[in-house]
C-alpha cells in the first residue's frame, strides 16, 4: 500500500510538465505517469493501483482540453481531478464544476492554496498530514541535544503516539548507539526511493526500538554516504513521514546548509538546546537571529536549558532571555550519573530510570507537545 499520493500529470509542454513533476515531488506526491495529451488518461486512471490525483494543464486551449476530460471525473469519483490554466473566466470555472473537477488552479500556482488542496486529497485517502515535526538543534558540541531529542522521542512513543526519530547529525550522530540498535538501512539508503515510499520499504528501512515502539532512521554508516542525502529528497521524506506518524523528531545540527534549512522551515518547532554558559548563549543568539531573518515565527522557536543547576556559576537565565528576546521554555536538571548510565546501557533514562528528576523533567517537556497537538486537533474540529 502506497503511503504517498500517486498522481498523473498532463501538460502539452514537456518543460512545464517536468517542472510540475518536480513541484509535486517537493510535496511528497509520487508522479506515476505523465502525458502530453489527456486522451491517454483512461489507460491509467481506471486500473488497480491507479492515481489518487490527476493534474491537467488546460493551456494552450483550455476549453477544448477541458471537454476532452469532461466524462472522467464522474466516471472515476475516487480520483481527484485538478485542472490548471492561465485563463480564468466564469464559463471555464462553471464548466469545470459541472464536470466534477475537484479543484481549479489559476496559474501561476499559489503554493499555500495548492498545499491546502493537496491536504484535502490526502485526507480523502486517509493520508492527511498529522505529524508535529520537532527539530532539535544543539548550540554547542556536548550540550546534550541528542540526549534530549532521544528521550523526548522515547517519551512520546511510550504514550502510544506513532513517533519516528531521524538522526541528521550525518557524520557524528549517535542515535542508533543511544538505543543500542544496529539498523540494516540508513537515511542514505532511502534517498533514491523517496519518490515511491511504500509500507514494505519503510518497514525495512526503519529500526524499531522494542521497549518504546519508537521508529528510528539512522545516520549513514560511511561518512562519504552523507553526500547522498539531498535537500529535495529529504523534503519528500519529511512529507511522507508527516502523513503516517504523529511525531517526527529530528536530532539535528546548527547549520545553514540547504539540507538543514529544509528542516528549519518544515519544523513545527525548532528547539535550541543550550547550556547556561557564554559560548552556548552566543551561538544561540546568532542562530535565533538567523531564524528570524528566515522569517521563522517566534512561536516556532523554543529554548531549552540543559544540565541546569540552581545557584551555580552559570549565566543568569533572565540575562539569556533578554539577549535572545525569548523565554526559556524548559529547564532540564543536571544528572550526569543517570544520563551517562543510560548512554552506556543503550536505553533512554525516561525508560530505565522513570522516577529520576531528569526523566520527570523530560516527560513534562514532552507533554507540552502532546497538549499542543490535542489543542490543534480541537481547533481543526
Amino acid at each position: 500500500m502506497f503511503v504517498q499520493i500517486n498522481s498523473v500529470v498532463v501538460d502539452a509542454d514537456s518543460d512545464y510538465r517536468q517542472e510540475m513533476v518536480q513541484f509535486l515531488s517537493g510535496y511528497g506526491v509520487n508522479v506515476v505517469s505523465q502525458f502530453s495529451e489527456p486522451d491517454q488518461l483512461p489507460s491509467v486512471v481506471g486500473r488497480a493501483g491507479g492515481p489518487h490525483l490527476v493534474m491537467v494543464n488546460l493551456d494552450p486551449n483550455p476549453h477544448q482540453t477541458l471537454r476532452k476530460i469532461a466524462h472522467l471525473p464522474r466516471q472515476y469519483p475516487q480520483v481527484s481531478f485538478f485542472v490548471m490554466s492561465q485563463t480564468v473566466d466564469a464559463s471555464l470555472l462553471m464548466q469545470s464544476m459541472q464536470y466534477g473537477v475537484r479543484e481549479f488552479i489559476p496559474l501561476p500556482i499559489n503554493e499555500e492554496n495548492f498545499s491546502a488542496a493537496l491536504d484535502r486529497v490526502a485526507n480523502q485517502h486517509g493520508m492527511g498530514k498529522k505529524a508535529r515535526l520537532l527539530h532539535f538543534i544543539p548550540t554547542q558540541g556536548g550540550c546534550g541535544s541528542t540526549t534530549v531529542a532521544c528521550n523526548v522521542a522515547a517519551a512520546l512513543a511510550k504514550t502510544g503516539a506513532k513517533t519516528v526519530l531521524l538522526d541528521m547529525d550525518l557524520v557524528r550522530g549517535g542515535v542508533a548507539s543511544y538505543f543500542d540498535i544496529r539498523p540494516r538501512f540508513t537515511i542514505a539508503d532511502v534517498m533514491e526511493s523517496t519518490d515511491k515510499l511504500d509500507k514494505t520499504l519503510l518497514d525495512n528501512a526503519l529500526a524499531i526500538h522494542q521497549s518504546s515502539g519508537l521508529a528510528i532512521l539512522a545516520r549513514p554508516d560511511l561518512p562519504e554516504d552523507t553526500q547522498r542525502v539531498k535537500p529535495n529528497a529529504f523534503s519528500r521524506l519529511l512529507n511522507v513521514f508527516a502523513r503516517i506518524f504523529d511525531y517526527v523528531v529530528i536530532d539535528s545540527m546548527m547549520s545553514i546548509d540547504p539540507l538543514y534549512a529544509t528542516a528549519v522551515q518544515t519544523a513545527d518547532v525548532n528547539i535550541l538546546v543550550m547550556q547556561l554558559n557564554v559560548p552556548s548563549a552566543k551561538n544561540a543568539e546568532r542562530f535565533v537571529g538567523m531564524l528570524r531573518r528566515m522569517a521563522i515565527d517566534s512561536h516556532k522557536i523554543k529554548i531549552v536549558a540543559n544540565r541546569f543547576v540552581k545557584r551555580s556559576l552559570d549565566i543568569d537565565p533572565a540575562e539569556v532571555e533578554r539577549t535572545l528576546g525569548l523565554k526559556i521554555s524548559h529547564y532540564i536538571p543536571n544528572d550526569f550519573k543517570t544520563a551517562i548510565n543510560a548512554i552506556n546501557m543503550g536505553e533512554p533514562f525516561v525508560l530505565n530510570a522513570p522516577k529520576a528528576e531528569i526523566s520527570q523533567s523530560i516527560k513534562e517537556f514532552s507533554e507540552l507537545f502532546l497538549q499542543s497537538k490535542e489543542a490543534a486537533r480541537a481547533e481543526a474540529a
